[in-house]
């Protein structure tokens, strides 16, 4: 049988061994042999009996055991890809960016969802249709055949808009192969990931090719800042920014008492629950999304467009304010703490990941101790680094270190010292995460579910 009879049997391409059936097609995307062999045998366990890999392990095969199918290159997997996929009715967002791409993405999804347009979300919360998460994804971008299951499946749903989170790292390692954009958001331009793209300038350079490269005819490009359209001068395509959406539209943030902002236009007023200046602008983009894909405003709106752990404000029994924040760059964290009350006595529990870009943690620490009075320093997730020398590091750049090793204790003590003094307690870093990574395990950790309790307890 070929490829094309599969697919008219109901055969369906899975790339992870455990979705293995007996109606499926494994394919391994990698030329890791000894990888390839595992995960063979594990697949065939489960009744598969067709794999599609690398023609590079013709040679050492046993072609009796089961049945293969080749290839050489990215064309014969793009080829693949239009035997068994058809999603050419969706309309794809690509959100890309330094900071926001998660709070962008996921709340435009949910803004069209509670306002009847069918859409879904791709990206570091997992897989949702509409509000409803589907399943949890290992990537921000997933591996390409990954993400051609999850927008079949939209398209399946009937899904009209699909919101995708694309990482640099994601694009530059070709997670997104040949998919196009209707549309695309790029938040902002700043410091990340060198650690993979070796500078600032390859690191620019992979967002703004993902966004030249990967472009449909007539798709356009919404600019959160605007000193970001120099960078595409010669884009052909039409390109929103949104300073020019608020000068249209008469768009105005007023903060309120209480962590809330109000924004007005001619057509609606709402209050969102924020400190946080950068998420009012996030929201702002979100309406300037939905303005020009609709053509209107939103006759709905909603005070949880925000995902969990972003920003995320919850009260202890004397009412005073613990922020959850997924913070973990410079820039984030400049971001998120230049907003908050001056007068106040500021808090901070934080640390940083292993084996990432080890240059951007005294710099992490400096920002910190410039915006806060006091740096509870502690791990996050450590990787197969010495947590200890993470830790050291970010000492010798704070202003009031305070080192807990044990994030549980971090957390614990940090609520207990705002419940005796004045102040505003930041736990940052890990936001929606539910897991902490020491070596090559995960342990169950969740800073929101932890700060819940303990805010209500002490």
């Amino acid at each position: 049988m070929n490829l094309y009879e599969l697919k008219d049997k109901g055969y369906k391409i899975v790339t992870n061994w455990q979705e293995c059936n007996k109606k499926s097609i494994f394919l391994f995307n990698s030329n890791n042999k000894s990888k390839f062999i595992n995960y063979k045998r594990l697949a065939i366990k489960k009744n598969c009996e067709f794999i599609i890999c690398n023609n590079k392990f013709r040679k050492d095969l046993n072609k009796k055991l089961i049945n293969y199918f080749f290839y050489k290159n990215q064309k014969d997997l793009q080829d693949i890809a239009k035997i068994f996929y058809n999603i050419n009715n969706l309309k794809i967002i690509f959100v890309t960016g330094t900071n926001g791409k998660t709070s962008i993405a996921y709340g435009a999804n949910k803004l069209f969802n509670i306002n009847s347009i069918k859409s879904c979300y791709i990206g570091t919360l997992g897989f949702y249709i509409n509000s409803k998460k589907i399943k949890k994804l290992n990537n921000t971008t997933p591996s390409y055949f990954e993400l051609l299951n999850l927008l079949q499946i939209a398209n399946d749903n009937y899904v009209k808009f699909v919101f995708m989170e694309v990482s640099s790292i994601g694009y530059s390692s070709g997670r997104i192969g040949n998919l196009m954009y209707n549309y695309a958001i790029l938040t902002n331009l700043e410091s990340d990931h060198l650690d993979y793209h070796k500078n600032i300038k390859n690191y620019h350079l992979a967002k703004v090719n993902l966004i030249k490269n990967h472009k449909l005819k007539n798709s356009i490009l919404f600019l959160q800042d605007d000193k970001l359209k120099n960078k595409f001068k010669s884009f052909k395509s039409k390109l929103f920014t949104q300073g020019k959406f608020l000068s249209n539209h008469k768009i105005s943030v007023i903060p309120k008492k209480n962590n809330k902002f109000q924004i007005s236009t001619n057509n609606f007023l709402f209050n969102i629950n924020s400190f946080n200046n950068f998420m009012a602008k996030n929201i702002i983009t979100i309406l300037m999304i939905y303005h020009n894909i609709t053509k209107q405003f939103p006759l709905n709106i909603s005070n949880s467009l925000f995902p969990p752990g972003r920003s995320e404000i919850i009260f202890n029994k004397k009412n005073k304010a613990i922020i959850i924040d997924y913070a973990h760059s410079k820039d984030a964290y400049e971001n998120l703490l230049k907003e908050l009350p001056s007068n106040k006595n500021i808090i901070i529990v934080y640390g940083c990941g292993g084996d990432r870009d080890k240059t951007k943690r005294p710099q992490i620490a400096k920002v910190i101790s410039k915006y806060t009075n006091l740096q509870i320093i502690t791990d996050d997730n450590p990787r197969k680094e010495d947590p200890a020398m993470i830790r050291k590091t970010l000492i010798e750049h704070s202003f009031n270190p305070i080192e807990v090793p044990n994030r549980r204790k971090a957390i614990k003590f940090g609520i207990s010292y705002i419940k005796k003094n004045d102040g505003m307690l930041i736990i940052a870093g890990k936001g929606h995460e539910d897991t902490q990574t020491y070596k090559d395990k995960n342990y169950i950790f969740n800073d929101r579910v932890i700060s819940s309790n303990y805010a209500k307890n002490l």
